[in-house]
């Protein structure tokens, strides 16, 4: 059976060979058990490798784009990188349920697993500590859900709903749970707006009557 590697696999070998550094940055935003998006960014620091083209560093190893993409998942679109001393890609799976987004996820580079049961999200996904990432400039995985996270595993930094981590810090599972997007202020807001609405209804016709009761004893 034909093992199956992820494209920013591919690149940290690439990088690897010319004695780089990489950056990954992984971003998942969650609008609910049907929507989501992840975007990953994996690039070389220019410094090291030069300041090439991604394609050149391809054709120095004996590959083409064609090649090097030819594992790459149907959904991800892949757009240049190129910011902050660093080129690459970056790969964007969008509007996909969780389900979808857990399975396409390893194609690209780290695993994610999440999910909502419980009335609850889910999310977790290995950390790189212990293995080496000496190849590593930065690693990082951010996670934005509807609602506010509630918990999430040592070493991550919760702000709100969104909660990140250092891959290259974090040992074991990196796990957060979040609550589902809160409504109680739009309900709020409905109920002040049905609230006035009826008001205005009161108001009117008590305007009406008063005018009806004039009229008769005119």
């Amino acid at each position: 059976m034909k093992k199956t590697v992820s494209v920013i696999g591919v690149m940290v070998a690439l990088v690897l060979s010319l004695t780089g550094c990489v950056k990954m940055e992984a971003d998942l935003v969650i609008s609910s058990p049907e929507e989501a998006t992840l975007e990953m960014v994996m690039a070389f620091d220019k410094g090291v490798a030069g300041d090439v083209g991604t394609d050149e560093l391809l054709a120095q190893m004996g590959m083409t784009e064609d090649e090097f993409f030819q594992s790459m998942p149907e959904e991800a679109e892949k757009t240049p990188y190129d910011q902050d001393n660093f080129r690459g890609y970056t790969f964007t799976v969008a509007d996909k349920s969780l389900t979808e987004i857990s399975d396409i996820s390893g194609k690209l580079g780290p695993k994610i697993d999440v999910d909502y049961s419980g009335e609850m999200y889910h999310f977790s996904a290995q950390g790189l500590a212990g293995t080496d990432t000496s190849s590593l400039s930065e690693a990082t995985m951010t996670v934005t859900f509807p609602g506010e996270v509630t918990s999430a595993s040592a070493g991550a930094h919760i702000e709100g709903n969104t909660v990140s981590f250092d891959m290259r810090e974090s040992s074991g599972e990196m796990t957060a749970v979040a609550k589902p997007k809160d409504n109680s202020a739009m309900y709020l807001s409905l109920g002040f707006g049905a609230l006035g609405l009826l008001g205005a209804v009161v108001a009117v016709a008590t305007m009406r009557r008063a005018e009806e009761t004039e009229n008769v004893h005119a």
